[in-house]
């Protein structure tokens, strides 16, 4: 079924879930789209769909939340999934996709490059959260910025030319495997007040500031057999972390 504009499609997703598939082309936002709906895909036809978010005041081009989340915050959804599509922005727009309280949240095969705040910011999306096989470029904050997380999976991603590739914030058990990191214009892995994790298998090249960072009372986390060439400011620092390995 087609619709007048996406935040129809979207509005029409029932309680029950579904799915949106949207068809090549650009579509130009001034406003956030925002999904409200749980066991929800959001299904693109490659790079070719291109959100383009012309917002000036620091919104998001996707905002997926519960309706009630900005005053109660338990307010939560389950199992949406976001794929095979682009998201772009301006120096003035916000995030190129803002979660909030999603559980279960599945991203996979979407670009997400020039948002003037972060690419993907998972804010409080606490059970499992995945970021799979994505490309996060030239976004002004973070590629991926995670907040309030646990039991998270980030893995054969590209991100390039960010501020920092990752940052995962007061959360647990990440698990960042695969992904190729270069070129970024801070750090490339900031991890702070977060514990029981993983960092194995990553490219991490050029980052005008450092590798990996651990802050914050960090502990019982794992770096091994990542490939770290060519920092200005170092490869890995133990600013704030006690229990963890280093190898490789």
């Amino acid at each position: 079924t087609e619709y007048d504009s996406l935040q129809a499609a979207f509005d029409a997703v029932p309680e029950t879930g579904g799915i949106v598939y949207i068809s090549p082309g650009d579509f130009e936002l001034t406003e956030p789209l925002v999904l409200r709906t749980e066991n929800t895909r959001i299904e693109g036809s490659g790079p070719a769909t291109h959100i383009i978010n012309r917002n000036v005041f620091g919104q998001p081009a996707l905002h997926v939340r519960r309706n009630g989340y900005t005053t109660n915050d338990k307010e939560r959804l389950w199992r949406v999934q976001l794929g095979n599509l682009r998201i772009s922005g301006n120096p003035k727009s916000g995030p190129g996709v803002h979660t909030q309280g999603i559980q279960e949240i599945f991203i996979e095969g979407i670009s997400v490059d020039h948002n003037g705040g972060h690419g993907i910011y998972l804010e409080n999306c606490y059970e499992d959260p995945r970021v799979v096989d994505s490309i996060l470029t030239y976004n002004a904050k973070a590629g991926l910025n995670i907040e309030a997380s646990h039991d998270i999976v980030v893995s054969d991603n590209h991100f390039e030319e960010n501020q920092d590739a990752v940052r995962c914030i007061n959360s647990f058990n990440l698990c960042m495997n695969g992904n190729n990191l270069d070129d970024h214009l801070r750090h490339g892995v900031v991890i702070e007040n977060t514990y029981a994790s993983v960092l194995s298998g990553n490219m991490i090249e050029e980052c005008n500031g450092t590798a990996i960072i651990l802050d914050r009372d960090c502990y019982g986390i794992t770096l091994s057999a990542n490939v770290i060439a060519h920092e200005l400011e170092g490869g890995v620092d133990l600013r704030d972390a006690h229990g963890c390995a280093i190898s490789a």
